[in-house]
């Protein structure tokens, strides 16, 4: 059969006829549901990369958010700054960064998940891993320049808790059962009776069947996180597109602290077995995600800068050298992050802490030191003035089994089921009639700490575990820049004003004076002119080695105006420089978190992202 070609006039029809509907199309408006994303939505057509983030404390992050500025006053840490920072001064939130947070107390009995887009907030969160903890780790910057090389959607999956070390609770299941190094066990057994820092024989079984069941017990808890969370991607990011599915892009290691200090794993600073440890973890993690090329990098802890803890180091960086990482491990060293001028500043530190951190001191016998100069820049608010308030007070104690400690734990603090009738004991409407009446602290026992005695108290506690107390004031004038609550506290408290929660602290903390505690906008935006009641729950204390209880408990709130503030820093400027003062506020923390720098953790994040990103360049080539 012949085919014949098309006539001209054939051709010239069919191109009017196709011109006719390119210009009618071109007119119609368009379906912007079918060709326009959502505003906010990201789409991709690359795989999810998912980014694992593991450690201890500092893998935590402990630097205070107040300490950004600190970052800005380095010409060379200046344009980091403004990375992390809107142009109005609030943190940056991440668009295409979602993190999924798994972290709770040390011991890992209260783990929860926090999420969201990654912001400030996700660094340490203490025993509420659900909250805003107020502060940065290496999570932050790290999100921020990977999202900034990718440019695309991003997960975090971080999990860490502190003082987790990596030869027993982080242990890989590839190394083996832990045992003792053979010189120390050597040591054991010369002294079957015990010695000094050395069990008795009889001791020993349980010794080592509580190191047997606390051995990769956090190991199988990150994994575990990673691979629920990677089971439903969408429930933490949005972005996640099934049908692309998602990439393990990269795996960062932060840890040591605890393997550092523990001579007793690593005698005589030898630490190769942390090497072989570590290699393990690298093995096992990418076997158990089935991700057996997943970069890895591997963050050498720094404390102390670059002249401390060499051997440790070498052995945390050894394994990036082993012939099967080349190419896919990487160890990043943080000393050179180590800030010099905050540690030159630092032993000064706790004198600068006694000072802004202590509201009012107390003499030898327990009276309040009127004649402390630097209490006086700050007022109390209200009427009367708190030497002449009464309190309502009621004590009660643990009755419901779930609310009973089976035994003495220096962390006592924990919120209890109140009797009926107390559900609602903090409002201000709360009838407080028929509670006790007095003046405070209101205490008992004998508190003897720092060369202060405390046993003599305007009020008396009473018997129960717990403290309820309740104080009414009138305020007439808030025009103050800054306001501080001022507390007398042995263990943990709830403070609550006009209602509302304004402060938490769980822990214990032996220190027997008025604590400054500075009050934020979203805190004092309760407190009103006129009647206001400012309410406190609070537990009592005592030793393992005595089972008297004792306790002292005080509050009330100051302010201070503009100009008293600058009278009180030119104060400071009598016992610190400009230069020490401006390195204080930059830190937040001990040494052995990076004094709780922002200026460090934003740095450490960000190399481990170059790094990371170098990782991912490697295996595209």
């Amino acid at each position: 059969m012949t085919i014949k070609p098309l006539s001209r006039s054939f051709l010239l029809l069919w191109f009017n006829v196709l011109t006719t509907c390119a210009s009618v199309i071109a007119q119609a408006p368009l379906d912007t549901r079918e060709l326009t994303p959502e505003p906010g939505a990201v789409s991709t057509k690359k795989p999810l990369k998912v980014f694992i983030l593991a450690g201890q404390s500092n893998m935590e992050g402990h630097a205070e958010v107040r300490t950004f500025d600190y970052i800005g006053k380095d010409p060379t840490t200046a344009p980091l700054l403004r990375e992390m920072r809107n142009p109005d001064g609030t943190p940056r939130v991440c668009d295409q960064v979602w993190m999924s947070y798994l972290t709770g107390p040390y011991d890992g009995s209260a783990n929860d998940e926090g999420l969201g887009k990654l912001t400030t907030g996700f660094g340490a969160r203490g025993d509420r891993p659900t909250e805003d903890g107020g502060k940065i780790g290496p999570e932050f910057t790290f999100g921020i320049f990977m999202e900034k090389e990718l440019q695309e959607p991003i997960l975090i999956i971080k999990t860490a808790w502190g003082g987790r070390s990596l030869n027993t609770e982080f242990r890989p299941p590839s190394a083996g059962p832990y045992q003792l190094p053979q010189q120390i066990q050597e040591q054991w057994d010369k002294h079957p009776q015990g010695a000094h820092g050395i069990p008795k024989l009889e001791e020993r079984k349980k010794w080592q069947a509580d190191k047997a069941a606390a051995s990769g017990v956090f190991y199988r808890m990150m994994v575990e996180h990673v691979k629920k969370v990677l089971a439903d991607p969408a429930r933490v990011c949005p972005a996640y597109d099934p049908e692309q599915g998602y990439e393990l892009a990269g795996f960062v290691w932060f840890q040591g602290f605890n393997d550092l200090v523990d001579g007793q794993t690593y005698p005589n600073g030898n630490y190769e077995e942390y090497s072989r440890l570590m290699a393990h973890f690298i093995r096992d993690v990418r076997q158990d995600l089935a991700a057996p090329q997943m970069p890895f990098v591997i963050g050498v802890l720094g404390v102390g800068g670059e002249s401390d803890n060499l051997n440790f180091r070498e052995a945390m960086a050894a394994p990036a050298s082993l012939p099967e990482f080349q190419g896919n491990v990487i160890a990043v060293e943080t000393a050179p992050f180590w800030d010099r001028v905050i540690e030159a500043a630092e032993p000064r530190q706790r004198e600068y802490n006694e000072i802004v951190g202590t509201a009012h001191a107390l003499n030898r016998d327990g009276t309040l030191d009127t004649q402390r100069k630097w209490d006086k820049y700050w007022r109390p608010i209200g009427k009367p003035v708190p030497a002449e308030r009464n309190w309502r007070f009621v004590t009660v104690a643990a009755t419901d089994a779930q609310d009973k400690l089976a035994e003495y734990t220096d962390r006592r603090f924990r919120d209890i089921n109140l009797p009926d009738g107390l559900e609602e004991w903090y409002k201000p409407e709360f009838d407080d009639s028929q509670w006790t009446k007095g003046p405070a602290p209101i205490g008992k026992g004998v508190w003897n700490h720092s060369g202060i005695n405390l046993d003599q108290f305007p009020s008396t506690w009473g018997d129960g575990e717990f403290l309820l107390m309740r104080s009414t004031f009138e305020v007439d004038n808030l025009d103050y820049d800054s306001y501080r609550l001022a507390i007398l506290a042995r263990q943990g408290f709830h403070v609550y004003l006009n209602g509302h929660k304004i402060h938490t602290y769980i822990w214990w903390l032996d220190k027997p004076q008025y604590r400054s505690i500075v009050l934020e906008r979203e805190q004092t935006q309760h407190l009103k002119l006129g009647k206001n009641v400012l309410a406190i729950y609070a537990n009592d204390q005592y030793s393992a080695d005595s089972p008297e209880h004792y306790a002292a408990l005080d509050a009330w709130i100051e302010g201070i105006t503009r100009a008293d503030q600058e009278r009180f820093d030119l104060a400071l400027e009598e016992v610190f420089s400009p230069a020490d003062r401006e390195a204080l506020e930059g830190a937040s923390n001990g040494g052995y978190h990076y004094f709780g720098s922002a200026k460090i953790f934003a740095q450490i994040g960000k190399a481990f992202a170059e790094a990371n990103h170098k990782l991912l360049s490697n295996r595209s080539r």
